[in-house]
């Protein structure tokens, strides 16, 4: 069965907010819901409004699209590419159908929302997307004078007299100071198997996750010794997992939930999805380091510590992050050593060139118990 060409597109945002913009475009007559629109509100990260700290701020990120009606032509076209790789689907139909959904979803321009969030006293509407966007709307929007919460709950709604359904997000609120922690997932803190592209693509499309063990108690242990930091999970994955992604962080690492950055992804055919998780590699350092400028942008004065794994760029990135702002920034990197990844002194030595041997850190599995010891907050690393 040949699949009928889906456009994706996400614009997530690779570039500074220090201007965090917050006005509204104009609304048209596209501006409008009908009974198979579906959103989807990405759990969003919450910060000091530079101009008026009393206000705060959310970067705000919605996908709009067509509902799917029938999934078949999508699930038939990847369970034969993963046939092809000697991957045999059978009684994981019902996983595969649900990790696909938004890969198959296509995505609506011409669409807003409206976000209420009890606790603040804005009531959020979102930017109309564009024709480019295909149903992707990110912007940051004020929430205005918010309750002293950590957490709140945002629902959003597209209006319209035939289009009744919700959705609902997480809104992480963090000070301008103190610590956080920016997590990689694949391999970090998920099993992955980033470098064996068979057991990458069961992992991600068949496959219940399994938490990298130690690291929920790891963390556990992190929202307590670093005072409540705001987690921030930056991964590679494209935006389609996301919900795939999210249960797996709420359900296995409920002490350390956080807003999630994830990448881009525009494919034509479904070869690319598999195309794209089997080569995930692919433009996730430039992506990684867009992200750490853009939390520095909403958190000029926060500390990090960024924790990672050599199976990609982690290193690198870490490293050239400290050295464009240095330690007051990213005060500490923790990379996973995963076997049959490229883990020669030399690599390392490499990526983290300039960064003082005590503020990064090579860890085995064997290891992990023993980080939740080291005082971060006190300086060590």
């Amino acid at each position: 069965m040949q699949l009928a060409k889906t456009l994706l597109s996400l614009a997530l945002v690779a570039t500074h907010i220090n201007a965090l913009p917050t006005s509204q475009q104009s609304r048209g007559v596209l501006d409008f819901a009908n009974i198979l629109d579906e959103i989807l509100v990405f759990d969003s990260p919450a910060f000091p409004d530079p101009i008026n700290p009393a206000n705060t701020l959310m970067s705000v990120q919605t996908f709009v699209s067509l509902r799917q009606i029938n999934l078949s032509p999508v699930t038939a076209a990847v369970t034969g590419i993963l046939a092809s790789l000697g991957i045999n689907v059978g009684d994981s139909l019902n996983i595969l159908q649900d990790r696909l959904k938004l890969f198959g979803a296509v995505g609506l321009p011409g669409k807003s929302a409206t976000l209420s969030i009890p606790g603040c006293s804005h009531v959020v509407k979102t930017a109309q997307t564009s024709g480019s966007d295909l149903g992707l709307s990110l912007e940051t929007a004020s929430l205005g004078k918010c309750s002293n919460s950590k957490e709140f709950t945002a629902t959003a709604s597209l209006g319209g007299i035939l289009n009744d359904r919700n959705a609902s997000a997480s809104i992480f609120s963090s000070p301008d100071s103190g610590f956080g922690v920016i997590s990689d997932i694949d391999d970090t803190v998920k099993v992955s198997y980033v470098l064996d592209k068979v057991a990458l693509l069961k992992a991600t499309l068949l496959e219940d996750p399994k938490a990298v063990t130690g690291m929920p108690e790891l963390y556990a242990s992190l929202a307590k010794s670093l005072n409540d930091p705001q987690f921030v999970y930056v991964s590679g994955s494209p935006f389609q997992l996301y919900p795939f992604l999210k249960n797996f962080i709420d359900t296995a690492f409920s002490a350390s939930k956080g807003p999630f950055l994830v990448q881009n992804l525009t494919l034509v055919n479904p070869a690319e999805v598999i195309e794209f998780i089997s080569n995930s590699d692919t433009n996730t350092e430039t992506f990684k380091l867009a992200m750490i400028d853009r939390l520095k942008g909403m958190y000029p004065n926060k500390k990090w510590l960024a924790i990672g794994d050599s199976t990609q760029r982690d290193p690198e990135v870490y490293g050239e992050s400290f050295r464009k702002f240095g330690p007051s920034t990213i005060v500490c990197s923790w990379i996973r050593r995963v076997d049959g990844a490229n883990n020669t002194d030399a690599r390392f030595a490499s990526a983290f060139a300039g960064v003082p041997a005590n503020k990064f850190r090579i860890y085995t599995d064997a290891d992990i118990p023993n980080l939740a010891n080291i005082n971060v907050a006190g300086g060590e690393c």
